[in-house]
C-alpha cells in the first residue's frame, strides 16, 4: 500500500464506517423481508357458499397462481438485492478494517493525532494548540505535529 492510498482511506474512514453501518442495516432488513416472504403461504382453500360450484371446477384459480408467481419474483428480487448489498458491505468492511488494523499498530499519541488530522480534518496548528494540550497539557508547533503525522503515516505504511 502506498502513502496516497493510505491517506485517502484515512480521509474516507468516517464516511466508510457510516456507510458500512447503513448497508449492514439494509442487509438485515432485506433478509428479514425475504424470510417473511418465504414463510408466507398462499391459501388454496375452497370457498363454500351458495352457487360456488358454478365457478369452481376443482382447479387452482388464476388469483392463486398469480400470487405464487408474484411471490417468486419478489423472492428473486430480494435475493439479488441481498447479493448486491453483501458485495458492498464486503468492500466497505475491507476499507474500514485496513484502517482499523493499521491504527491499532500506532501509539496512543500518534493514533489520536492522525485521527484528528486525516479523519476529522483538523489542521496541524489546531492539533498542536488544542488536542495536544488536552492530552498532555503542553502545546506543540505545527511543524512538530506535522513530523509526528509523517512518521505515523510511514509507520502505518510499513505495517
Amino acid at each position: 500500500m502506498n502513502k496516497v492510498d493510505l491517506i485517502e482511506l484515512l480521509k474516507e474512514y468516517k464516511e466508510n464506517k457510516a456507510k458500512l453501518n447503513i448497508k449492514e442495516k439494509e442487509l438485515k432488513i432485506t433478509k428479514t423481508r425475504l424470510k417473511t416472504l418465504e414463510e408466507s403461504e398462499t391459501s388454496l382453500t375452497t370457498a363454500y357458499g351458495i352457487n360456488q360450484d358454478i365457478h369452481s371446477k376443482n382447479q387452482i384459480s388464476n388469483k392463486v397462481l398469480n400470487k405464487i408467481e408474484e411471490n417468486e419474483s419478489k423472492v428473486e428480487q430480494l435475493e439479488e438485492e441481498i447479493k448486491k448489498l453483501q458485495k458492498e458491505v464486503k468492500k466497505l468492511k475491507e476499507k474500514v478494517e485496513i484502517v482499523d488494523d493499521r491504527l491499532v499498530g500506532l501509539k496512543y499519541k500518534e493514533r489520536e493525532i492522525l485521527i484528528a488530522y486525516y479523519v476529522e480534518g483538523r489542521t496541524a496548528e489546531d492539533i498542536g494548540n488544542r488536542l495536544y494540550f488536552q492530552l498532555f497539557n503542553q502545546t506543540r508547533s505545527d511543524r512538530h505535529i506535522q513530523r509526528i503525522i509523517d512518521k505515523a503515516t510511514e509507520k502505518m505504511i510499513n505495517l
